[in-house]
């Protein structure tokens, strides 16, 4: 994607946060009646996108039982309701008939405040599971709402620790971890306090984790343990399962191989015996932590597969960081095998990703803007509308911002060659391409004898003769010289707006350095090139002076056209 297109993306964004402040100013103006209108009162219960006849065993099970209870009864059944869907926290599904079901409840049963709050904390655990962000921040906030209108200050808690899980998904890790940091929890003599205390570790684990801080990461790992003591055998499961995955991902960031894989052997088996789930997503964590290890240490046995089929079901709104995981690996696996062409395609499709996940977001975070502008009720000063505006609008930010830097990242790494750390193939097609019409001029050059470099020495050998001469050309890299590596052992540089004799003395530097490398072994490296100012087809008149330097003794830079004979 080219620079224009990120300034195209930026501005965009950059008006639609500006319409909706200018929007929320303009109301804030109004002098209307208060209004009492909130997610709840909101909720529209739909089945048009369900098919009843395509549910899974464990859906069908649940809209059942759903079924067979009255709508007056919702009111004291509510928890047995909730209940009954927790089979579907892990399990995928095309339609979420949970979530469904929960609305029903919410919008069709007469429920107390308390248990209004009951099932909206069930319905954002839920619907967190279907991927849906923007949903599950609205349900969040209206937990925390109506947890504050409570004054019931565990739910505050709760309420909190999804918000900064929320941060966590969409990358925001350093500000999850903040909220976290900001919960007093200790000393605090409340219902169910130490499974909330359990669910601050795991996800301040997490957040540094994927911040790759093993030591932080460890320490609130080990806090765990002595808190499961009173727990029931299912709960412990659960938490053993999440606790070992993660612990998996800390070894494996370390390189210790053997205790990545002990935790592993630990967390599968328990999760294929697992009766109830209390978390989310423990399947794909121990998809893509699985995957990692395999990626590391067992590369025969890491499945490119699996992880287009992770993206694939994900829709594009799925847990970010768990994509952009997925995406990762098979970025790495693509540079290990150095398979450009998959590599390519693999960045296009992550275009595409970044693209349809922020037109989604964008759209609904505005509508849901402009809904609370038009909607909330104007009560003690707006201190709830401004905490809503608030929060939204810096998640839209914080989506938009790291969208911008993860589309500017791997624009730039999908140009890089992972070896010599200097342009690759990609890049140089794009950028010979851009000096159409200008006056530039090319080297183009190989190692030479370099098959026999590896075949005498080694590889490892030949890949150290590679990095040792991206690091020279690195040298005399600026913006007006590009290098590149274009083949296994086949470079190029392009000298755009200097002079002729410039780029020949560069050249010349450039053979004179690599020939006076010494090397570990008893070798001297020396290479080959061909020269050419613009042409109609530089690259095959240098690729012309390649070969004539090859097969006029090697070590030389070709300068003239082949038919004036000599090397200068």
């Amino acid at each position: 994607m080219k620079m224009k297109s990120y300034n195209i993306f930026a501005t965009f964004s950059a008006i639609l946060i500006t319409i909706s402040l200018i929007f929320f100013l303009i109301i804030r103006e109004k002098k209307s009646q208060e209004k009492e209108s909130s997610f709840l009162n909101k909720i529209t219960v739909s089945n048009n996108t369900i098919d009843f006849n395509k549910l899974t065993p464990l859906e069908e099970i649940a809209w059942e039982k759903f079924q067979k209870i009255p709508v007056n009864e919702y009111s004291y059944r509510y928890e047995e309701i909730a209940e009954n869907n927790r089979v579907l926290l892990n399990e995928p599904f095309n339609e979420n008939i949970g979530a469904y079901i929960l609305k029903r409840v919410l919008k069709d049963g007469d429920l107390s405040p308390q248990a209004k709050l009951f099932v909206l904390n069930k319905l954002r655990v839920l619907d967190a599971s279907s991927g849906n962000i923007v949903n599950s921040i609205k349900i969040t906030m209206e937990s925390l709402n109506l947890a504050e209108e409570l004054n019931s200050e565990h739910d505050i808690i709760k309420a909190k620790i999804a918000l900064s899980s929320i941060f966590n998904s969409l990358g925001g890790h350093n500000i999850s971890i903040q909220i976290l940091k900001d919960i007093h929890i200790e000393n605090k003599d409340l219902p169910g306090i130490s499974r909330t205390t359990i669910s601050l570790y795991l996800y301040l684990a997490e957040n540094y984790s994927f911040l790759n801080n093993t030591n932080e990461g460890f320490k609130y790992l080990n806090k765990i343990t002595p808190l499961l003591k009173n727990e029931d055998e299912e709960y412990k499961k659960n938490v053993l399962i999440l606790k070992n995955l993660l612990q998996a991902r800390l070894y494996i960031m370390s390189n210790n191989k053997e205790a990545a894989l002990q935790c592993l052997n630990i967390a599968n088996p328990l999760l294929d015996s697992l009766k109830k789930a209390f978390f989310t997503d423990l399947k794909n964590l121990l998809l893509l932590t699985t995957e990692s290890y395999y990626l590391k240490y067992e590369p025969n046995k890491f499945s490119p597969d699996n992880l287009k089929n992770f993206i694939k079901n994900t829709n594009y709104f799925g847990d970010i960081t768990f994509l952009k995981i997925a995406f990762n690996l098979l970025f790495q696996y693509y540079e290990n095998t150095e398979n450009l062409n998959e590599y390519t395609k693999l960045s296009k499709s992550y275009d595409k990703y970044l693209a349809e996940i922020n037109l989604a977001n964008n759209k609904v975070f505005s509508m849901y803007l402009i809904e609370n502008l038009e909607h909330e009720r104007f009560a003690k000063e707006n201190e709830r509308l401004y905490k809503n505006m608030i929060l939204l609008v810096i998640s839209m930010l914080f989506i938009l911002g790291v969208t911008y830097k993860r589309m500017l990242y791997l624009d730039k790494k999908a140009r890089v060659d992972t070896l010599t750390t200097i342009r690759n193939r990609l890049a140089f097609k794009e950028d010979i391409n851009s000096l159409k019409g200008n006056n530039y001029c090319m080297l183009l050059f190989d190692i030479d004898n370099f098959k026999k470099i590896n075949d005498t020495f080694g590889h490892e050998f030949g890949d150290e003769v590679l990095s040792t001469i991206g690091k020279i050309l690195k040298t005399i890299e600026n913006k007006e010289i590009s290098i590149y590596r274009i083949g296994g052992e086949e470079f190029a540089i392009l000298f755009a707006h200097f002079n002729e004799r410039f780029a020949m003395d560069s050249c010349e530097y450039i053979r004179k350095s690599i020939e006076n490398i010494h090397w570990k072994y008893p070798i001297t490296v020396t290479i080959s090139g061909g020269f050419s100012k613009a042409t109609k087809n530089t690259y095959a008149e240098c690729d012309r002076r390649l070969y004539k330097a090859k097969s006029s003794g090697k070590n030389m830079i070709i300068y003239q056209h082949i038919n004036e004979g000599d090397v200068k």
